[in-house]
């Protein structure tokens, strides 16, 4: 991805960790993306490994209650930051039949705190279905940095279940943010290209070409090229060109323009 907005998408990851309004942030703009993301990582690690002892043992206790209590305990005592800092200490074949027990809001909840680098196990267990729900309620939230966040730790079928109930702004809103940038090519590949003209049509109506960019800098040339097609047959008006230049300079994005105007074939400066 292209420094700036390398930055810009970690400036929104690390906004969420903190809880903070991304604009709140604005002076690390200048900063290189990899040292927010090693401090992004720094701060998650400190939050989870803070109590790690006591949150092992209660881990371990849990073990011999039946999984409807300890599904109980968890959202009633607990509550969801505490519930996500233990799933990934639990047997993720157990921690799957507790998640199975708790409302979808409350699981929610969860990935919203969850780092889930720590409970990849889990995650890749939970059956499409389940993770189609849980991303339902993380669409009517706007939660596009936890969704981008799982992306990673899921299986086709999983990613198909989850895509299918994003629109198809969120869509792009997630990947811009998405945690595996390698998986750009096959992420386009499981949606389709129907999805894909629709998600184009989405970025000219919604103003979401930086998004775009974000994904053509990551993209294989094959890919690059045929995204850049379909971006070139939407019909933008004078008024719409210039919304997607001071949608770039605004983000600090000059520098980008140029691969932009490639992409819409047009002169955008």
């Amino acid at each position: 991805m292209a420094g700036a907005l390398e930055t810009r998408a970690e400036i929104l990851k690390l906004a969420r960790l903190l809880g903070r309004d991304p604009a709140d942030l604005d002076y690390l703009d200048e900063v290189p993306a990899e040292d927010i993301r090693a401090l992004r990582e720094r701060v998650t690690d400190v939050l989870f490994d803070t109590g790690d002892r006591a949150l092992t043992r209660l881990a371990t206790a849990s073990k011999v209650l039946p999984v409807g209590l300890v599904a109980t305990i968890g959202q009633r005592s607990f509550g969801p930051m505490l519930s996500a800092r233990i799933t990934g200490l639990l047997e993720p074949s157990r921690a799957v039949e507790v998640a199975d027990r708790l409302p979808i809001e409350f699981l929610a909840d969860v990935a919203v705190e969850l780092d889930p680098r720590r409970a990849s196990d889990v995650i890749s267990r939970i059956p499409p279905a389940r993770i189609a729900e849980v991303t339902r309620e993380l669409v009517r939230r706007r939660e596009y940095v936890t969704m981008g966040r799982f992306v990673g730790h899921l299986d086709d079928g999983a990613v198909v279940a989850a895509v299918a109930v994003m629109d198809d702004g969120t869509l792009l809103q997630v990947a811009f943010v998405l945690e595996a940038k390698g998986g750009l090519d096959h992420l386009l590949e499981l949606i389709g290209p129907n999805r894909l003209d629709a998600v184009i049509e989405t970025a000219a109506r919604e103003n979401l070409w930086i998004e775009v960019l974000g994904l053509l800098t990551n993209l294989s040339e094959a890919r690059r090229v045929e995204l850049a097609e379909k971006a070139r047959v939407q019909e933008l008006d004078p008024v719409q060109l210039e919304a997607i230049v001071e949608s770039a300079r605004a983000a600090g994005l000059g520098n980008e323009i140029e691969l932009l105007a490639e992409a819409l074939g047009a002169n955008l400066r």
